[in-house]
């Protein structure tokens, strides 16, 4: 859902979406938690992998070379020492 005037992903269109909708480039990942800011949106899996799309102006994708990214790409960071994973997307 959204206003897509960053474009959706696996689209690229900037039209109005009004209802939630499967993303194919999460296909084969089963999505526990969603969380999302004004522009952009986070979600972790059920294994701890965390995919970051949307606005990244602030690097708020852990992505610092970017600007803005319609494709849900994997945040890395480091899993050794992480036991739990909780995500929350602020808008500021």
């Amino acid at each position: 859902m959204g206003f897509g005037s960053l474009g959706f992903p696996d689209r690229g269109s900037s039209d109005k979406v009004m209802q939630p909708r499967v993303l194919d480039s999460l296909s084969g990942h089963y999505v526990s938690q969603i969380s999302t800011g004004l522009y952009h949106t986070v979600a972790v899996t059920n294994k701890g992998i965390v995919f970051g799309f949307g606005d990244n102006e602030r690097a708020q994708l852990g992505q610092e070379f970017i600007r803005g990214c319609l494709k849900p790409t994997e945040i890395m960071f480091d899993k050794s020492s992480i036991e739990d994973i909780a995500i929350a997307a602020p808008s500021g």
